[in-house]
């Protein structure tokens, strides 16, 4: 049983140092990025049994893991505490799953222009008696997954740190919506600023946040020049060029069917040689010039689904005030809400949305 339990430590760990040639291994990898303290103590302590059972080899394997698993974990601790975020040591080993702790909201359904339904979800801060500022949550999913309530974990967590925080939809591929999502989440932010005396909100003061393919839209609708546009934005490991996203994740392909680009394709309805001009406009970096004043990017700078090097390029364009590359995180290093990454990005989040709505 300990051989047994050590091996699998080992590969979890050899995994995660690894780029993951399947779908289901990135989420392993993801996973292991993200535990990296507990699996470290864990190695730790495997590898002081195997000694006192005279497994010497086992006790050696143990021993390189643990290695392994404290060099993540440093990396990450340490551009945590470079940025001036002081991670929660009980977190890391104890807050896996922030969500469950999320209190109910209060709902409510939007009208699109084009007549769709879409329930939203609204958490309110403490204090309610003073309108204040709002953030606008657009969930991930590939485009085609997830709903309103994905995000409810970063929604409790910013209506305890003093903001409305709005839950929304939009609609799904198939069919392709390249055309209508990013607008459903225009029509969200009509919705918060129509609704800004009964929700409290300060209409000047609201922000855009999302992630995955969330964070592609709130960066694509932030960029419109419709009313009302967001003062601030925040993606949260979000594609913002999506042809040479393509041409990335079909470069690195191993199955024998395009799992990885399926999607972007289902979500623009063809390919870049079959509808170009969709890629081209649904991609953020080609409305760089009218994207708002403050945009945060924020990353894992191990990131299999949407590389590092495919988002620079938007960074360079729009001469952005924030970016912040995790170290040694993947993709949804937040799904362990916890975890050093986690904590380092929720810490970056605050201070760059306290800055850009603050009262002018």
């Amino acid at each position: 049983m300990l051989q047994t339990v050590i091996v699998l430590v080992a590969v979890l760990t050899a995994v995660s140092l690894l780029p993951s040639p399947t779908p289901a291994l990135w989420v392993v990898r993801a996973l292991t990025l993200s535990l990296a303290p507990p699996l470290a103590v864990a190695a730790i302590a495997l590898a002081a049994v195997a000694v006192s059972n005279g497994n010497l080899v086992f006790a050696v394997a143990a021993a390189v893991t643990a290695g392994a698993q404290i060099c993540v974990a440093g990396a990450q601790w340490g551009q945590a505490l470079a940025l001036g975020a002081r991670p929660s040591p009980l977190a890391v080993f104890f807050d896996l799953t922030g969500f469950l702790r999320a209190r109910a909201p209060e709902r409510h359904e939007l009208l699109s222009r084009d007549g769709a339904r879409l329930p939203l979800g609204v958490w309110h801060p403490a204090d309610r008696a003073v309108s204040g500022p709002a953030v606008v949550l657009v969930h991930g999913g590939g485009w085609a997954g997830g709903n309103w309530r994905q995000l409810r974990a970063y929604a409790n967590w910013l209506a305890d740190n003093g903001y409305r925080a709005i839950c929304v939809s939009y609609r799904l591929a198939p069919p392709a919506r390249w055309d209508v999502a990013p607008f459903d989440v225009v029509d969200a932010l009509r919705w918060v600023e129509t609704h800004s005396d009964e929700l409290g909100v300060d209409p000047g003061r609201i922000a855009l946040l999302g992630s995955s393919a969330g964070g592609h839209l709130a960066l694509l609708a932030a960029s419109f020049n419709e009313h009302p546009r967001p003062r601030a934005v925040v993606s949260v490991y979000g594609p913002v060029d999506l042809l040479t996203l393509y041409d990335s994740l079909r470069g690195k392909r191993i199955t024998p069917v395009d799992r990885e680009v399926s999607p972007l394709v289902d979500f623009l309805g063809g390919t870049p040689h079959d509808v170009a001009e969709r890629w081209e406009w649904s991609s953020p970096i080609a409305h760089a010039e009218t994207a708002p004043t403050h945009v945060c990017v924020i990353t894992g700078a191990r990131d299999q689904w949407v590389p590092l090097d495919t988002i620079t390029p938007y960074v360079m364009a729009v001469e952005l005030p924030t970016l912040v590359a995790l170290r040694q995180a993947d993709h949804c290093f937040d799904l362990v809400w916890g975890s050093i990454p986690a904590q380092t990005a929720r810490f970056a989040i605050l201070r760059f949305l306290n800055h850009a709505l603050a009262t002018r």
